[in-house]
């Protein structure tokens, strides 16, 4: 058995940032202000405040004693959150199935704290675990930052180390370790990334296809359950919204358990940037919710991202594509595009030459029908076609002035001559909700 090991930094606070699902072959540059941990006779995990409820349905292993290893629950009803930083259920990389455990965040910055996943369990006699790791970092050491996984007691304090290390794998790699030793002792197995927030640091680990074997087996990964190819029903948002804390504009009311929520499901629609379009994408938990008010002359006015690639499809560009922003704006005009989104141009009320695209997309289309948000994209599309009828093919312009209020993500896509596109490409996309306040009589 290894040492338990403990790991404290006290650094600058991590932004939870991109995640592209790739490593990184660079190696940190020389660093200064950073913390090395020290290793303690008692590293604890912070644990969940309770245990996960029992199901009689619950996905089991061979064994009948860890519950849903595959993750394909796609969310924690019987894995948990532990650490300090919210680990995640993710769809953009999975060793079996759609899901997988995802520790961490590709790209910089590191995240600061703990973050992992964890499910409390009875160890049975003669017991492996196995399980599936596919892991990336640019850090050379485990001095600031490290992959790992635990047996942790009820308090959280670590009883076994199964490993720590800084490691990059070219794909998917299967452990197994022999927990005999602690045969009919009720543990947490613990999943997690330990960082201190790093700025020029990355450093992560998909796990998945957990499962218990006898000592005297060949450990195999479960079988998942193949797609259905039924749409899953989008789940509903709620019904109010908290204020904001700063008393500006309230949040916007996300769907209960927001995120990657269903099975494979739609038909192929979008490539360039598409999960970040759908908010099907792996940093789509990082994304603020609390409205911010601005200008579409604002907006066209930010910088494109340093390192901006058209084509990554599941990095955010922090802070603003992690932010959702109501704009006041006159709607110009509009049209349905190939790939079945609604092309809406907004003009500022102040400057009307500067303009700017927001596009509801198709709840129908795969990404965006299982991301959980397929209800709020069917509300704001419904609303457009109960005013003005379906969108032609070709741009419209509304001859009338509709000022209304655009709430959605901004989203960076590339210039390729959209009509009304804002000179740094920025968008409302998706767009979330739509509130008029002129011209538009009975929307």
């Amino acid at each position: 058995m290894n040492t338990p090991r403990i790991a404290a930094a006290l650094v600058t606070l991590a932004l939870l940032v991109a995640c592209n699902g790739g490593g990184s072959n660079n190696t940190l540059p020389a660093s200064s202000g950073r913390t090395p941990y020290h290793a303690a006779a008692h590293r604890t995990i912070a644990l969940p405040h309770a245990s996960p409820t029992s199901h009689s349905k619950a996905p089991m292993d061979a064994n009948g004693i860890l519950q849903d290893g595959g993750f394909e629950s796609g969310g924690y009803t019987y894995w948990q959150q532990c650490g300090s930083v919210n680990a995640r259920v993710a769809t953009y990389r999975a060793h079996t199935g759609k899901y997988s455990d995802l520790n961490g965040q590709v790209s910089t910055p590191e995240i600061n704290g703990d973050s992992g996943l964890c499910q409390q369990v009875t160890v049975p006699a003669n017991g492996k675990l196995t399980f599936w790791l596919y892991e990336g970092t640019n850090e050379t050491s485990t001095t600031y930052a490290y992959q790992e996984a635990d047996l942790l007691d009820a308090n959280g304090a670590v009883i076994d180390n199964l490993f720590t290390e800084a490691k990059s794998t070219s794909g998917w790699t299967q452990r197994t370790y022999d927990v005999s030793a602690y045969a009919g002792q009720s543990v947490w197995i613990y999943f997690g990334v330990h960082a201190d927030g790093y700025s020029s640091g990355d450093i992560y680990q998909y796990v998945d296809d957990v499962a218990w074997s006898s000592a005297t087996g060949t450990p195999t990964p479960k079988p998942t359950a193949t797609p259905s190819s039924t749409p899953q029903p989008t789940a509903t948002p709620q019904s109010t919204a908290t204020p904001s804390p700063s008393g500006g504009p309230t949040p916007f009311p996300t769907p209960a358990g927001s995120g990657p929520q269903g099975t494979s499901c739609g038909t192929s629609c979008g490539v360039q940037r598409w999960h970040i379009k759908t908010l099907d994408d792996p940093d789509e938990h990082l994304i603020d919710w609390n409205t911010q008010s601005t200008t579409v002359s604002a907006l066209d006015a930010i910088p494109v991202p340093s390192g901006y690639n058209q084509y990554d499809d599941t990095s955010r560009y922090a802070p603003t594509e992690t932010q959702v922003y109501t704009v006041r704006a006159i709607l110009v005009g509009w049209k349905i595009e190939a790939d079945h989104d609604y092309h809406m141009v907004i003009a500022d009320p102040s400057n009307p030459n500067q303009t700017m695209i927001v596009e509801p997309p198709d709840p129908t289309c795969s990404d965006a029908c299982d991301s959980g948000f397929g209800s709020i994209f069917s509300n704001v599309r419904a609303q457009m076609t109960n005013c003005f009828g379906q969108p032609p093919s070709s741009f419209y312009n509304f001859p009338n002035t509709i000022v209304a209020d655009f709430t959605g993500v901004p989203l960076f896509d590339a210039l390729h001559g959209q009509t009304g596109v804002a000179p740094n490409g920025i968008e409302l996309h998706p767009l979330l909700s739509i509130h008029f306040i002129s011209g538009a009589p009975g929307c």
